[in-house]
């Protein structure tokens, strides 16, 4: 430590000076999901045109101004609207709320009021029969089922196979490329850079899935002659091969769909996930395990996998003595 010699037989130790603060991201930059941010704003501007009047689009730095400009009395009369005249369920006007709320928090930081700062979401329970929708059973017969008869086809599959091996969520998947394949000490891992959280994640590859990328790797390749050099910026799931431009989010739903019409369900990418996350339960995965697996931040939202294993398994059903069928009671 530097210390200071102020007179003879007097030492004090030198002042700290205070850190340096991080210059602070703006409202526009806290989320770096695309999607996340596209569906927040979109909410946003739902809720800013039901207060204003006026029919020109809401742009810009136009948003916080008239963001800044809300009361309580505007967020109850909006939440009204939503119940009353849009008839939302209660998940539903729970997504948007969360996205204002978020979004409002960032604007207090800067010394804004919060007018959705006391505001509850409503209570609800998980939709378990949407989380049981599908099954890795039903994964395996859509994978013998599928008719692959082009590059497009082969694509949904590995697809497929990637939401289910990984849990990784849509926006995760539309952002990789090859480069995000790594290998470290003969294991593959998955590098996310766009994360729901916005930081960096490594996703460990089962070697399963791992044969199945470098298949499609090489199908492409001997397709289109791509060199090994050439793959590094390509998406691995791209909505021309030629032109490499990643899938949308619409088209990967409409991917996904296509491939549950071949078992008669109505599926979406967040299905595969929930099948997965369900099957590793079953199969003995922990809290923890699963937590970690899907990405989650809390173990709250982890639990609903627990309480669908033990719906499937039925274990309670066990436990219940059971007579003979000739025994009376």
């Amino acid at each position: 430590m530097d210390i200071i010699i102020k007179e003879k037989g007097n030492i004090v130790p030198s002042r700290r000076k205070k850190k340096v603060k991080e210059e602070r991201k703006s409202i526009f930059e806290i989320y770096r999901s695309s999607k996340t941010l596209k569906d927040y704003f979109f909410y946003l501007k739902d809720f800013l045109n039901f207060v204003y009047d006026g029919s020109s689009p809401i742009e810009g730095e136009e948003l916080i101004q008239l963001m800044t400009g809300i009361e309580m009395g505007d967020v109850e009369d909006y939440l009204s609207h939503l119940i009353n005249e849009r008839n939302l369920k209660k998940t539903s006007i729970n997504k948007i709320l969360s996205a204002l709320k978020s979004l409002y928090r960032e604007l207090e930081k800067n010394g804004h009021e919060n007018p959705f700062k006391y505001i509850q979401l409503f209570k609800t329970s998980r939709d378990l029969e949407n989380i049981l929708k599908l099954s890795f059973e039903d994964i395996k017969e859509i994978i013998k089922k599928y008719d692959v008869t082009g590059e497009k086809e082969y694509r949904n599959t590995i697809i497929l196979y990637t939401l289910f091996y990984t849990g990784m969520r849509s926006q995760e998947l539309l952002d990789l490329q090859f480069k995000h394949i790594l290998k470290r000490d003969g294991e593959y891992f998955l590098k996310l850079e766009k994360t729901k959280s916005g930081r960096e994640q490594y996703k460990p590859l089962h070697d399963f899935l791992v044969k199945k990328l470098m298949e499609y790797k090489n199908y492409i390749s001997n397709i289109y002659l791509i060199k090994e050099s050439e793959f590094e910026e390509r998406f691995l799931f791209p909505s021309s091969f030629e032109k490499n431009k990643p899938l949308s989010y619409r088209a990967l739903y409409n991917v996904v769909q296509d491939l549950g019409k071949v078992v008669g369900k109505n599926i979406s990418p967040h299905n595969v996930r929930h099948a997965i996350a369900t099957e590793l339960s079953l199969n003995g995965a922990d809290l923890i395990e699963i937590r970690d697996f899907l990405g989650h931040a809390d173990t709250k939202v982890t639990e609903v996998y627990i309480n669908a294993k033990s719906i499937i398994e039925k274990r309670v059903l066990e436990k219940i003595p059971m007579p003979n069928i000739d025994d009376t009671f």
